[in-house]
Formats: structure tokens, C-alpha cells, sequence
């Protein structure tokens, strides 16, 4: 091959056509950001993201979490209290996680939360952020409502499907 069809790395990022080559293929992929470092030289390519600066997730409302991965059936004991609580909680609106992160309360350390036990919260209200890669995904509520229940600690790991929020429905 020759310099023109790979540009060594002390030239690479200076070739104006290897950076667009670059561009094109995050543009043209699902990742959101590139970073090549080759011989103490370093580019980073970040994609635009719309309006927000950090992506949207809206999740569904009532979803049911799932099992994590190897877990038994529940005994005959948990079914009873399980069913209990589901008739307790079966008029609140159960927010799952949608993806495998780190929940936030708040939109930065030391910031006021997006919201807090008993407050009010609108249809599309952040709800909190869920850290997954370093991407900040903002959680949109999917009801309006009161918020009766934050189920998981700030800075708490969380899996797909875990329980966030309960919120009371309006009307």
C-alpha cells in the first residue's frame, strides 16, 4: 500500500481526506463519538447530537421489569407477597430502566434533583439520567403524575428493567 492510501500516523491527521474518510464513518454509524491516538498524535470525533445535548430515552411507563438473567421462580411465599404488593402498587405507574447504567438524581454533583417523593410531575418531565458508556441519557416521564416512590439510590448501578420510579396518575 502506499502513503496516499494509508497515511502513516504522523500524517494521518493532517490529511484533510483521512479526517473526512474519519467523519464519514461515525456520521454513518451508531457511535456517538471516535478517538484514535497513533504515535502521541490524537483526534477525537464527536457526533452532533439534536437539539438536546445529551440523548432522550422515553421508556414505557408500565412495563413490568424483567428477571434478571438466572433467576428462579419465586416460592410460593414470595408469590403471595409479591401479589400483595402488586395490588398495593397496581394503581401507581412503575418506571423502568430501559438500558444498563448508573442512575443520577440530579443533572450534576451538588445540583438540586429533577424530582423528589410526593412532587408533581408532567408528561415529558426528565425524571432523572441514566449513565451508559459515558452518555448522559435523560429519562422522560411517559405520565403525569405524583411521584410516590424513587426505588434506587443516586450514583446506584442499574440493569434493564430495574425498577425507578412509581408515580400516581392524574385523573
Amino acid at each position: 500500500m502506499t502513503k496516499e492510501q494509508t497515511p502513516q500516523a504522523k500524517d494521518a491527521f493532517t490529511d484533510v481526506r483521512y479526517l473526512k474518510k474519519l467523519i464519514k464513518v461515525v456520521e454513518d454509524s451508531e457511535i456517538s463519538e471516535l478517538e484514535i491516538e497513533e504515535q502521541g498524535n490524537r483526534v477525537k470525533i464527536v457526533k452532533n447530537l439534536p437539539a438536546h445535548s445529551t440523548p432522550v430515552v422515553h421508556i414505557p411507563a408500565h412495563g413490568a421489569p424483567l428477571p434478571p438473567a438466572g433467576a428462579s421462580e419465586p416460592s410460593a411465599g414470595g408469590e403471595a407477597a409479591g401479589a400483595a404488593a402488586k395490588q398495593e402498587d397496581s394503581n401507581l405507574a412503575e418506571v423502568t430502566s430501559p438500558m444498563v447504567g448508573t442512575f443520577y438524581r440530579a443533572p450534576s454533583p451538588g445540583a438540586k434533583p429533577f424530582v423528589e417523593v410526593g412532587e408533581r410531575v408532567k408528561l415529558g418531565q426528565t425524571l432523572c439520567i441514566l449513565e451508559a458508556m459515558k452518555l448522559m441519557n435523560e429519562l422522560e416521564s411517559e405520565v403525569a403524575g405524583v411521584v410516590r416512590e424513587i426505588c434506587v439510590d443516586n450514583a446506584q448501578p442499574v440493569e434493564f428493567g430495574t425498577r425507578l420510579f412509581l408515580i400516581e396518575p392524574e385523573g
